[in-house]
């Protein structure tokens, strides 16, 4: 959808985890709610139910309520300069290399990490469990991106999901669960769970 004449909100259908929301009063249509979470720091999405306006957020956010949403419109912008472009979960699952392979072989990049609580928020709408990101550990122990060798900042990694980080056993870096939290994993792993999220920029 639009507002303002940008297309800034993409429909999302099957979203697979519960999310974060919080329900905003004297809204009186769903272009009023897209405004209301464009202007939100913490919201990543929303959905209007043709009386009410939920906008998608993090866990933070004081009276935020964790939920199920079987569909929702999830913010494209990313970070400052990306868009996002979630593709359909592949049948026989997937594993890091191939979900950059099919963010390349289509002209996008892998998803990098999220630098702000809206980008938090737009990830945890999506269709699978899990998504790989564009983080790898180095042998030195630091993180680096999966697709240049990037550094990647320590900060950039604000909470792991239980059982990671495992020692360094698993190099490659992904995200899941309803709060997006970090979890590292052997590269060669292919798993069902995950899917593939990429960016393109939008200064082309």
């Amino acid at each position: 959808m639009s507002v303002g004449g940008l297309v800034l909100f993409g429909l999302v259908t099957e979203v697979v985890l519960p999310v974060w929301t919080v329900q905003e009063a004297g809204v009186a249509s769903q272009v009023a709610c897209a405004s209301r979470c464009s202007q939100h720091d913490a919201c990543g999405g929303f959905q209007w139910n043709s009386s009410s306006c939920f906008l998608v957020v993090v866990a933070s956010v004081p009276g935020a309520v964790n939920g199920a949403m079987t569909n929702a419109f999830r913010l494209n912008s990313y970070r400052t300069n990306y868009h996002l472009y979630e593709f359909p979960p592949p049948p026989g699952g997937i594993d890091p290399a191939n979900a950059l392979a099919t963010c390349r072989n289509n002209s996008m990049d892998l998803v990098p990490y999220p630098v702000t609580l809206k980008d938090r928020a737009s990830l945890s709408i999506r269709q699978t469990r899990r998504l790989f990101v564009d983080m790898i550990r180095a042998s030195d122990g630091s993180y680096v991106t999966l697709s240049s060798g990037v550094p990647v900042p320590n900060t950039a990694i604000y909470g792991w999901m239980p059982g990671s980080p495992d020692g360094g056993i698993g190099r490659c870096i992904g995200m899941g669960g309803p709060d997006l939290l970090f979890f590292d994993f052997n590269c060669s792993y292919t798993t069902t769970n995950a899917g593939v999220i990429c960016v393109y920029s939008t200064l082309q």
